[in-house]
């Protein structure tokens, strides 16, 4: 296999269609950019495309994975690899990410989204649009950030969010991570919305949390879009309802 594997991307998709499966089946595989949408698990778009190519080569197992997990709540580009382009999938997890965010002020919950049970918190009386640009502005560089207990980070090889869930007390370490820039604020109070370039390892949905915290108010993420990852783009990415239309048949 070369060191990057074929690339499936939306206008290969408009130019063929036919071409994808044959394509995402061969030995060596490729890599397919997909635009998840809201409400999927990251493991359910991969099984969707797994089904798809057992379906087309007969075949009762194909090897699928992707290149780093996208929130259920969250949509946007994720890039999946079949066959033994999997292999590829290490360094797509080092890769800088882009994300369009918006959070909601005067709010928390539990798992710093629209997942669990929100608590009011208020206290926007007095924030202003400099006061939320500066503390953005803040967050730029490195720092120890702590990844949410709803989370699909494993301990002794069970999701954290499954403790969670159970109602146990869970402490998180903090990791080092990077927020390179915060740009295209747009404050519309009680939301804030902006992008963010950042790191592996980070977590949107801390970053949020820790924005409500040094401002005071509290704050929840209730919209994350992942646009680019490395240098791909979620405009060349296709949606799973394209995908799935596609015949398993040979």
């Amino acid at each position: 296999m070369s060191d990057t594997p074929p690339i499936i991307t939306l206008a290969d998709f408009h130019k063929d269609p036919s071409s994808v499966l044959p394509i995402l089946n061969q030995e060596d595989g490729a890599l397919l950019l997909v635009d998840k949408p809201y409400g999927f698990t990251s493991f359910s778009t991969v099984h969707k495309i797994k089904h798809l190519l057992q379906n087309y080569s007969g075949d009762k197992w194909v090897k699928v994975g992707h290149g780093g997990t996208l929130d259920p709540l969250a949509t946007g580009l994720l890039i999946l690899a079949t066959r033994r382009a999997t292999k590829y999938l290490t360094h797509l997890l080092g890769l800088e990410k882009t994300y369009w965010c918006e959070l909601r002020l005067g709010i928390t919950t539990p798992s710093f989204d629209l997942e669990t049970k929100i608590k009011i918190i208020g206290g926007l009386e007095n924030v202003t649009s400099e006061q939320i640009s500066q503390t953005l502005s803040n967050f730029v560089g490195t720092q120890l950030q702590r990844p949410p207990i709803f989370s699909a980070i494993k301990l002794r090889g069970r999701p954290m969010y499954k403790q969670a869930r159970k109602g146990r007390e869970i402490v998180m370490a903090e990791k080092n991570i990077t927020i390179h820039s915060i740009h295209d604020i747009e404050t519309d109070l009680p939301f804030v919305r902006f992008r963010a370039e950042c790191s592996k390892g980070t977590y949107i949905r801390s970053l949020v949390s820790d924005i409500g915290t040094k401002l005071g108010t509290g704050a929840v993420l209730t919209n994350l879009r992942r646009e680019k990852v490395g240098e791909w783009d979620v405009k060349d990415a296709i949606k799973t309802e394209m995908l799935t239309s596609l015949s398993p048949i040979k």
